[in-house]
C-alpha cells in the first residue's frame, strides 16, 4: 500500500463515518487546512494514519505487502 492509498483510506474511513473535519482537525489540535495538508502529505505514515483514525474509534493493525 502506498502513502497516498493509505491517505485515501483513511480520508473514505473519515467520510465514510460522517466525521466533520472541523470536528476531526479540532480534536487532534489542528487547523482544518492543517488536516487537510497532514492527509495529502508525500510521506503520509502509518503513525499519521492512526493519529487520526484513533479519534473516530478505528487504528491500523496491518498493511499488506504483495509483489507486483
Amino acid at each position: 500500500m502506498t502513502n497516498k492509498e493509505l491517505s485515501n483510506l483513511v480520508n473514505t474511513y473519515i467520510i465514510n463515518n460522517g466525521i466533520n473535519k472541523v470536528f476531526l482537525a479540532e480534536k487532534l489540535g489542528i487547523s482544518r487546512q492543517a488536516l487537510d495538508k497532514l492527509l495529502n502529505k508525500k510521506q503520509f505514515s502509518l503513525d499519521d494514519a492512526n493519529r487520526i483514525l484513533n479519534i473516530i474509534g478505528y487504528e491500523v493493525s496491518e498493511v499488506l505487502i504483495k509483489k507486483v
